[in-house]
């Protein structure tokens, strides 16, 4: 007598296979599955690109522990600069970024988010934990 379970498994496997049919291609990118959630992209929007000081006399000399340079896929602090990996608009004028950060001689992972102000002309830093700085956007 043949055993019932490989008998049954192959049964159910040819019947998955029917004859005739062919596989249906996914879609390049398939919807998420919360259609209201932001889309995640590698660039920064431009509205948040530029280079942004809390003293505006510091524009351009970028020795101030406060800049900060937002490019469309970098991101760079006083000691550190990064290589945008993620950023995803959470809200109107608020930008969470995720980039992967070097100075001093060690590398991270570091997560910010962004908070611009209606006239495009200041940027507090909201991410949870930090101080709040206010930087503005330099000529």
């Amino acid at each position: 007598m043949r055993p019932l379970l490989p008998t049954l498994a192959l049964v159910l496997l040819l019947a998955a296979c029917s004859p005739g049919e062919e596989a249906q291609p996914r879609p390049a990118s398939a919807p998420s599955a919360d259609p209201g959630a932001p889309a995640i992209s590698i660039t920064a929007p431009p509205a948040f690109q530029g280079e942004w000081n809390a003293d505006l006399a510091a524009c351009g000399g970028g020795g101030d522990e406060s800049r900060l340079t937002i490019g469309a896929d970098t991101i760079g602090f006083y000691e550190s600069q990064g290589q945008i990996s993620a950023t995803r608009l959470q809200g109107e004028g608020r930008l969470a970024v995720e980039a992967m950060m070097s100075g001093e001689g060690e590398t991270w992972v570091d997560s910010r988010v962004f908070q611009i102000s209606e006239d495009g002309q200041t940027l507090t830093d909201v991410t949870e934990g930090s101080t709040g700085m206010v930087r503005r956007r330099c000529p």
